[in-house]
């Protein structure tokens, strides 16, 4: 059975798949339009000019993590200042573009590639992702395009699914650019501003959606974990138990996400990610046996 048939087993009768068809897309655009109405007198693209600031601060032999009061925090380790360092060699301008145009190609790609209905470029968490320009939008593609050690580099938080999935060659890889790059990388400014970084990421997240801003629902998160599957638990273990969580990870459960278990997603408020592991739990038992093919392919099965 292939993953279209995992998904559709989630729905159970018919006429429910039928409702979900037109349920969950409205759902996702409904949200969406939610949060694009506080976005849109934004500047597209801020978060990922964040990222590129910090770089052009590395570059220039400056500190990347200097904090500005008032301004958000640049908090990623050294690693994904390389991976900035080409928007950070383009005009300002130029750069800002260029990171909405990634993130927007390799989010159509991605929902290609999965085979998953076009509404599915509706996901709130995506289209959150996307606006800002934050470099984790390139992550799960990345990962499914089987280039763990960048999308590791781009975020260190992308090194649980290949860890998960036995991906030891990719992981091994990682640890050798880690190793070569130390030189070069700042990480002793890094560790030097770590406390600070911290409390200001806990600050700007409000404690983040993962279940650790709702520490009474650990145990249920864990059973579920449980339940749900080490392949399936690769995808959801960032968004769930991550600290710092922001919406827009949530998009990391794409290669194994249900309708019923995204419409918990889609929502941005503490638990819920929870709530939507525990529905991927249920749909796992119900569907018990059936691994989603875009699993089979990230396990080297």
């Amino acid at each position: 059975m292939d993953e279209a048939a995992v998904r559709a087993s989630s729905a159970g009768s018919t006429p429910l798949r039928r409702a979900l068809r037109v349920v969950v897309p409205a759902w996702f655009l409904i949200i969406s339009a939610m949060r694009l109405s506080v976005l849109v007198p934004t500047t597209p693209g801020y978060d990922g000019m964040l990222y590129r600031e910090a770089a052009v601060r590395w570059l220039a032999g400056a500190d990347p993590w200097a904090t500005v009061p008032g301004e958000a925090v640049f908090g990623a380790p050294p690693p994904t200042l390389l991976v900035m360092v080409p928007f950070a060699l383009l005009p300002e301008t130029v750069a800002r573009a260029a990171l909405v145009a990634v993130g927007i190609i390799g989010t159509v790609w991605l929902i290609r590639t999965l085979r998953l209905p076009w509404w599915w470029l509706a996901f709130p968490p995506l289209v959150d992702g996307v606006y800002i320009a934050n470099p984790h939008v390139w992550v799960v593609p990345l990962l499914v395009a089987n280039l763990a050690p960048i999308a590791i580099f781009d975020k260190v938080y992308a090194g649980v699914t290949p860890l998960l999935l036995g991906r030891w060659r990719a992981l091994v890889v990682t640890a050798v650019a880690l190793l070569v790059t130390i030189p070069i990388l700042p990480w002793g400014q890094f560790l030097a501003h770590w406390s600070e970084v911290s409390a200001a990421l806990q600050s700007q997240s409000g404690g983040g959606l993962s279940v650790l801003a709702t520490p009474v629902l650990l145990p249920v998160a864990v059973v579920a974990a449980w339940f749900v599957g080490r392949l399936r638990l690769a995808w959801w273990a960032v968004p769930v138990f991550w600290p710092y969580t922001q919406w827009y990870y949530s998009s990391t459960v794409l290669p194994v996400v249900t309708p019923l278990a995204a419409m918990a997603l889609a929502i941005p408020v503490p638990g819920a990610t929870t709530v939507g592991l525990v529905v991927a739990a249920v749909e796992a038992r119900t569907a018990a046996g059936v691994t989603p093919t875009p699993l089979r392919a990230a396990a080297g099965d």
